[in-house]
């Protein structure tokens, strides 16, 4: 505990909670806490533990060039390659990058000023900012109807209105097409089956 926040910084899990979300990884037979910062070999063969897993990248630590050096050289290390954005760091960077939207969404679900650390002008701040974001969703949502009801089927008229006498014209929206046209086409489609009918 206290020689992580030492060596790595503030963490945003406990030790308790990081030892605990191991325990429940269904390959993991025991944790030990606390354990020490840097393993021995002779650590892990009294715990009967068969290696240390680990990204191949020297760790380095005051003058030790890398801390799992005996390890490796007895056999016990098992090197992975880390994945990129996939770290503390980058999760609190990208919290942080974003810190209004997150302290909105813990406010929105219950959190009180209080719990998340911020005065009354920011939370009143937030709320402000979220009324407004709720009056340009709605209000992009009526242009958005307007353009397709409105605006889309008078652009084909005038397009049609202003192109050359045998230029194509513009397709048809669904609601360009009538009852009267769609009840012409079921007539002309009969009378054509009944000529055939009749040849």
């Amino acid at each position: 505990g206290s020689t992580t926040l030492e060596l790595k910084g503030q963490t945003v899990m406990t030790e308790e909670e990081r030892c605990e979300s191991v325990r429940q990884c269904r390959y993991v037979d025991e944790v030990i806490c606390p354990a020490p910062w840097c393993v021995s070999v002779d650590f892990l063969r009294e715990h009967n533990i068969d290696f240390v897993v680990q990204n191949d990248a020297p760790y380095p630590m005051g003058d030790n060039p890398d801390i799992y050096k005996p390890i490796k050289d007895a056999g016990m290390f098992l090197p992975v390659i880390r994945t990129n954005s996939v770290s503390t760091s980058d999760y609190i960077t990208r919290i942080i990058s974003e810190y209004d939207r997150y302290l909105q969404r813990n406010l929105e679900r219950g959190y009180s000023r209080h719990d998340l650390g911020i005065t009354f002008l920011t939370e009143k701040r937030l709320e402000v900012r979220r009324k407004v974001e709720g009056v340009q969703k709605t209000i992009n949502g009526y242009i958005a109807d307007f353009m397709e009801y409105f605006y889309e089927p008078i652009s084909h008229r005038i397009v049609d209105f202003i192109s050359p006498h045998n230029s194509p014209k513009a397709s048809p929206t669904a609601s360009d097409v009538s009852d009267d046209d769609e009840e012409d086409s079921c007539v002309s489609e009969s009378k054509s089956k009944k000529q055939k009918a009749d040849d």
